[in-house]
């Protein structure tokens, strides 16, 4: 029995993604000429889609190009393609795992620190596109919280879809900068940093956050909290005393809702 369009379609796409087409597969399915053979026209096609898969992560990645060059970063694209072949049909969820890949797959053993430094870059880059496409609070028509008005008792607090927070082992917003304005690479120094990415009036920003903001908006969370009741989380967290972070708060809390890091629950 001939074989079915929809078994010759996901035959094709496999050997497309993978590479993995056998050549008598391919030599059954694919007529060839004196021009160019079966496997030579099934790898044309193969070679232009991972070559704009590679396109498409050197867009997303711009900051980690800019610090490892094209060659290194080309290495680490095709790799991560390789082991873990796109299956949706959006670009977008394409880099949603080069983070990880780029972690499980760095050195062990030796500059450990340095190692390290091509998937902070990345997880920030893709927080970055996360938040970029995220429903922001531009079309709310909330205005900025008062202080008063965010410390009333029972008022709730949420973080936006278009906020990500992260913990690095690296300030990369030298690096990041550099990337958005054409300069040149920079070499982020090792040291604990805590980032908060948000889009606010449709412009995306790194906000360098202190430990206990960080705390706070992270017992705010999604689905949001009680501004007191996350207080005393984070208080307990970074182990300072519930009054003195809630006067902080007074003072920071109208700068992150303009920032657009907190809504209204």
């Amino acid at each position: 029995m001939p074989e079915s369009l929809a078994a010759l379609q996901t035959w094709l796409l496999d050997g497309i993604v993978t590479g993995s087409a056998g050549r008598e597969a391919v030599e059954q399915r694919i007529v060839g000429d004196e021009k160019l053979g079966a496997e030579g026209r099934l790898a044309v096609y193969a070679g232009g889609y991972r070559a704009r898969l590679i396109e498409a992560l050197r867009d997303e990645y711009p900051a980690l190009r800019l610090l490892v060059g094209d060659t290194v970063f080309d290495l680490f694209a095709a790799g991560y393609i390789a082991a873990r072949p796109p299956r949706h049909f959006s670009l977008y969820d394409l880099g949603a795992g080069f983070a990880d890949h780029l972690e499980s797959t760095r050195p062990k053993d030796g500059g450990a620190a340095l190692m390290a430094l091509p998937a902070a870059v990345a997880r920030l880059e893709r927080a970055r596109a996360e938040v970029q496409r995220a429903e922001g609070v531009e079309r709310r028509r909330e205005r900025t919280l008062l202080a008063d008005a965010a410390m009333l008792p029972g008022l709730k607090l949420r973080l936006p879809d278009s906020v990500r927070l992260l913990r690095l082992d690296f300030d990369l917003v030298a690096l990041i900068e550099a990337s958005e304005c054409g300069g040149k690479a920079v070499v982020p120094e090792p040291r604990p940093i805590r980032v908060a990415v948000a889009r606010s009036r449709y412009r995306m920003r790194l906000h360098v956050v202190e430990p206990w903001q960080l705390a706070w908006l992270e017992a705010l969370g999604p689905d949001g909290a009680e501004v007191h009741a996350a207080a005393a989380a984070a208080a307990r967290k970074c182990g300072r005393a519930s009054g003195a972070l809630l006067a902080d708060l007074v003072l920071w809390i109208p700068a992150a809702s303009a920032a657009g890091l907190v809504l209204r629950a």
